[in-house]
């Protein structure tokens, strides 16, 4: 049998990519968007070649949901599964799509499930979408992911290997349910910190002192430093370590922190590779 199609899940609605989906849900999983992927469970294996049959199928649903599986449920299996799906709190879906991964991977049609998902996910404006590895990742433009791709391709040195560690701490804070936005941007504006110093042998100097020196020695133009100094301010004033006062960045004040320091990453190893050319 053929692999099936999830073209056509959404298809019309969808079809007017000029106008992406606002993805702004990050507390909910609607009823539904919840009928729609038990639909696409069922689809695919009734529908490809797959060893999971439908009662299968159900009662993985129904017991990765903490429910009891009927021997044979009234109304057959999409409805039971549907039934236990809409009861289920909003964060146990998404812990079902994830569960649901290894199965549809051993079924070989993992591409089909991954697409299909992501596509009702984001036509419910999720914030979320299923990566290759069958893990949920909050959804960021292509341009942003690639600039953390390189991020963290730039730290694979050995000398970098505690910005590394802080980096990867920042981007599990940013795609937390809920996302642990002080966490974020602490962590990411470190991994900044420890590469300046890194690159600057300025080992226990403080950021501002890093800039100082930087600014001194020219090497950085002015108008970088400045910007890098006003977001080593909203550190002090906003989420440094040892503060007590709540964390009040918006989102999106949020999203501007984060990036700008992983922007400041790759300026701090880029800025140090050209200087060694």
């Amino acid at each position: 049998m053929s692999s099936p199609s999830f073209n056509h899940f959404r298809d019309f609605s969808l079809s007017d990519e000029s106008i992406p989906p606002v993805r702004n849900v990050d507390s909910d999983a609607p009823r539904e968007m919840r009928n729609e992927l038990v639909d696409l469970f069922f689809h695919l294996i009734e529908h490809s070649s797959s060893s999971i049959s439908p009662d299968l199928l159900y009662r993985i649903i129904c017991q990765s949901l903490g429910e009891t599986a009927s021997g044979k449920p009234c109304g057959g299996y999409r409805y039971a599964s549907g039934r236990d799906a809409g009861k289920a709190d909003w964060q146990r879906i998404y812990d079902l799509i994830c569960r649901l991964w290894p199965e549809f991977v051993t079924a070989d049609v993992k591409e089909e499930y991954r697409n299909g998902v992501n596509r009702i996910l984001g036509a419910y404006g999720i914030v979320w979408e299923l990566n290759e590895s069958g893990q949920l990742r909050r959804v960021l433009p292509r341009e942003v992911n690639l600039q953390i791709a390189a991020a963290m391709a730039e730290l694979s040195q050995q000398n970098y290997a505690p910005a590394r560690t802080l980096l990867h701490t920042a981007l599990d804070a940013y795609h937390d349910r809920p996302r642990q936005d002080r966490d974020a941007c602490a962590n990411v504006f470190d991994a900044m910190e420890s590469v300046a110093k890194e690159n600057f042998q300025l080992p226990n100097a403080t950021f501002g002192a890093v800039l100082a020196h930087i600014r001194k020695t020219q090497g950085l133009q002015t108008e970088v430093i400045d910007v890098l100094e006003k977001v080593n301010t909203l550190r002090n004033h906003k989420f440094g370590h040892g503060m007590t006062v709540p964390f009040d960045l918006s989102s999106a004040e949020g999203d501007f922190t984060y990036l700008s320091c992983i922007a400041g990453i790759l300026l701090f190893v880029r800025t140090r590779q050209a200087q060694q050319l």
